[in-house]
């Protein structure tokens, strides 16, 4: 296990959630000093989840924020606005 956190030949890495478990303190220390991805998966399972650094979920965030305070949301928001007070009213013709 060791061999494989410590390579820098990619920054995300996909391990089964029974080797995570043996090795959370190294993959925490992987992650957060390297802002890389780990994946989790199970076996005989399609569900996964991402062990990210709170660094980068910060600029995850911060990028999601930015986007959606765009003029193009608000227009898409005002419309969608509209379109639902129409559907509660009932008059659908005017959409």
């Amino acid at each position: 296990m060791s061999d494989e956190v410590s390579s820098n030949a990619a920054q995300n890495k996909c391990y089964d959630v029974s080797v995570v478990a043996q090795s959370l303190r190294e993959l925490h220390e992987y992650v957060t000093a390297r802002n890389a991805r780990i994946q989790i998966t199970r076996p005989n399972s399609d569900a996964s989840c991402v062990l990210i650094s709170k660094q980068e979920l910060d600029s995850l965030e911060r990028a999601l924020a930015i986007l959606a305070d765009t003029a193009d949301v608000r227009e898409l928001s005002a419309k969608i606005a509209h379109l639902a007070a129409l559907a509660s009213a009932g008059d659908f013709c005017h959409a």
